[in-house]
């Protein structure tokens, strides 16, 4: 639909699905600070208030009558009717990408897609993904991939976590419109010492498939047998987890890992460990392995997706080939085993996540862009955008 020139009213609207409060946080309180005057966020599930977010629910009978992605589509749409955004905003291309293109377009306002996943988003059609059709697909579909890369094409925008998905966006000639912002975080001073830390491993992150669970499990087991005590903690809650603690049992690991469900605040855990494993199938650049690293826990994760944008391999941490339970167990061990190196690398964490990930850098990169894409299609200055509809 043609585009026409309207006055911006400093208001942006996002929709997506936010499976832990943590999530949330980190992704929508740096849009907030961006200069916005308010972030209208369409969701069917209650979130920790925040100071600019003005949050908008559909009826939950909707979603048992029509569907879930269709009142979803209903209800931004109304809301766009309401609010009149400067700019729409899905997270994961479906449905909450698609459903921000088909209100944006039909609105005449600019829209932004937040390839959180990463390629695997689109990859085969979408299959290992999270969210969206590919998970009915069965198996991978050139068909739908290339489809899902044509609709990646109209949008306005493009976000993605880091420079691997920028990369294969550009391979598929889609450049122009591709920036790297991450999630964010706070820097905490609530810093333990190093005797203080008493986890040894720590894993959070939603206990499903794609996070490949049971390999931390194996992990913990290898370590078991040179460090009989080892302790590991499970962050977490997820359709796997009565499996998993099956599987705990099983392994003899009972007495070494404790499953302490899902968890509004993680750093109480973060500050008293020393080793963040990650055993992700793919990823984008992990918000929780971020929270782990500003306080100071050394990551051993899988060299998937954007990982390697923050984790130094042999610096801050390191990168593992994915599915190598010895190696690891072997990179964990020389960790926890030498007080000297892990400070090391502790340290060093601590200054990539506050560098790369710092709320306040984040929500400037937020700015830059938002204020870019709208007043291009806006037709109002630059300077004047986000801040003109301020009262």
């Amino acid at each position: 639909m043609p585009r026409r020139a309207w006055k911006p009213t400093g208001r942006i609207m996002v929709t997506g699905t936010f499976h832990n409060p943590n999530w949330y946080l980190s992704h929508v309180t740096p849009l907030a600070r961006s200069g916005v005057k308010e972030v209208v966020l369409v969701i069917d599930e209650p979130q920790e208030p925040l100071e600019g977010v003005r949050f908008v629910y559909w009826p939950r009978w909707m979603s048992r009558l029509l569907s879930r992605p269709i009142a979803r589509a209903i209800w931004v749409l109304c809301a766009g009717i309401r609010y009149r955004p400067d700019l729409y905003m899905g997270y994961h291309l479906g449905p909450g990408a698609c459903t921000a293109l088909m209100a944006g377009r039909l609105m005449g306002r600019p829209v932004c897609y937040q390839m959180t996943g990463g390629p695997v988003e689109i990859i085969g059609g979408g299959i290992n993904a999270a969210e969206g059709i590919g998970a009915y697909l069965g198996k991978p579909s050139q068909f739908v991939e290339a489809m899902a890369l044509a609709v990646v094409r109209q949008f306005d925008l493009v976000v993605v976590r880091g420079s691997r998905a920028k990369e294969f966006l550009t391979s598929h000639g889609i450049a122009q419109s591709v920036a790297v912002i991450t999630g964010s975080v706070q820097a905490s001073r609530n810093m333990s010492g190093d005797s203080d830390r008493d986890i040894d491993l720590v894993f959070v992150g939603r206990l499903s498939l794609i996070k490949q669970v049971d390999q931390f499990l194996a992990i913990v087991g290898s370590l078991k047998r040179t460090m009989p005590d080892v302790y590991a903690v499970i962050i977490g809650n997820g359709p796997l987890m009565a499996d998993l603690r099956a599987q705990a049992n099983e392994l003899g690991l009972s007495e070494n890992i404790e499953f302490v469900g899902m968890r509004r605040e993680i750093e109480p855990f973060l500050i008293r460990s020393r080793v963040f494993v990650l055993t992700s199938k793919c990823e984008g650049l992990s918000i929780a392995m971020a929270e782990a690293m500003c306080v100071g826990v050394v990551p051993v994760v899988a060299n998937v997706g954007d990982l390697s944008d923050l984790v130094v391999d042999g610096e801050n941490g390191y990168l593992v080939e994915p599915g190598n339970i010895a190696e690891y167990a072997e990179k964990t061990i020389s960790l926890l085993q030498n007080d000297a190196l892990w400070s090391q690398y502790s340290r060093q964490a601590i200054e990539a996540a506050r560098a790369h990930c710092d709320i306040d850098v984040v929500s400037g990169q937020w700015q830059r862009h938002l204020r870019e894409v709208i007043s291009s299609a806006s037709g109002c200055a630059r300077q004047e955008v986000l801040t003109c509809g301020r009262s």
